[in-house]
């Protein structure tokens, strides 16, 4: 353990989600703290290290390897996660990784093999499942309060496109991969069931794909659960009036509906404007909009993460689930691709 009884934590990757990361290591754990950063960019690395009081190297082996390190958070782009998560398991230390756990399903299939045989214990970014709504929603649904589950729709529609390379599919981004996968591992908890097939569409109607080969702005998803229930996802990059992230679970004695396009309870209804929902959840002072609609997530995931390195407490979410979600993505993919539907069991030997 780190100094002053502290759980010490190492950032790997300092971009827009690695300073959410910083600001909750350093600033939102009641028994951790952020020790040691590293980001390729040196100049960025001293600036997070002076800001936050943490120690900065040069290196990801120095990171992982360095005494004030009792766990390691991931939080470089997609496609370089393959290494850092190497360099963690090889120093066996706990580790929390930014979905999805890498950017291709050879190598995704590698490191949950790598991270087994190191026996660490392996946290994923998929914020959802500390997200309080969510949470009721799976209790309620456990406990039977809508019966049967026969039906789940869900949506994310950002309120801009993010980076070009997490929208490139050949660099592990793209609405399944970068996006979707939230919705897909979300349906997967909420359900308890696995998905079997999919059948997706995607389109470029909106947004300039700026040279990106494959590049959509829409994509939707049908599909079915191994016990035979229904399904559909929609996703977005263009939804101007904000972040829209709902979803609902219809079931043989009602239907669970989970978040809201406001956030807060407040509606306008004029003669000019209609009914406006004017408080939707928008990009504010730098930070992004998903950082506002899953605050509590995004701070109870890593808190997780600390009781973990501390109590060895059982991950929430682990690299098994990064697997299952990301094969369910790599379909949805195949399947816009080639334009038919796509059984799971088709990737077995992909």
């Amino acid at each position: 353990m780190s100094d002053q009884n502290l759980t010490g934590i190492g950032l790997i990757g300092l971009g827009r989600l690695g300073r959410v990361r910083a600001e909750i290591a350093a600033r939102q754990l009641p028994n951790g703290r952020l020790a040691v950063v590293h980001d390729i960019d040196a100049d960025l690395t001293a600036t997070v290290a002076a800001e936050y009081g943490a120690i900065a190297v040069d290196s990801v082996k120095a990171l992982v390897n360095h005494p004030d390190v009792d766990g390691v958070i991931v939080a470089t782009p997609t496609a370089l996660h393959v290494d850092p998560v190497l360099a963690v398991a090889a120093a066996a230390k706990p580790l929390f990784c930014e979905k999805p756990l890498a950017s291709t399903l050879a190598d995704t299939r590698q490191l949950v093999e790598t991270i087994d045989a190191a026996g660490i214990a392996c946290h994923i970014g998929f914020n959802r499942r500390h997200d309080p709504d969510h949470l009721q929603a799976r209790q309620m649904i456990a406990n039977g309060a809508i019966g049967t589950a026969t039906y789940l729709r869900s949506n994310i529609r950002d309120p801009f496109p993010p980076p070009p390379w997490a929208l490139d599919p050949n660099t592990g981004g793209g609405l399944f991969i970068d996006m979707l996968i939230h919705d897909i591992d979300a349906a997967r908890m909420l359900m308890g069931q696995e998905i079997v097939s999919v059948y997706a569409s995607t389109a470029n109607l909106v947004v300039d794909p700026e040279g990106i080969e494959g590049f959509a702005d829409n994509a939707t998803v049908s599909f079915t659960f191994a016990n035979g229930a229904l399904g559909q996802f929609h996703a977005s990059v263009h939804a101007r009036y904000g972040y829209d992230v709902r979803a609902e679970v219809f079931g043989a004695d009602g239907n669970i509906a989970i978040g809201r396009l406001n956030k807060r309870d407040l509606t306008l209804m004029t003669e000019a404007g209609g009914l406006t929902q004017p408080t939707t959840f928008q990009t504010r002072d730098g930070i992004p909009h998903a950082m506002f609609r899953f605050a509590e997530a995004y701070r109870d995931e890593i808190i997780a993460f600390a009781d973990t390195i501390t109590n060895g407490t059982t991950p929430t979410v682990n690299h098994h689930d990064a697997l299952a979600a990301f094969r369910v993505a790599i379909a949805c993919q195949q399947s816009a691709t080639e334009r038919r539907p796509i059984e799971l069991t088709e990737l077995q030997s992909m």
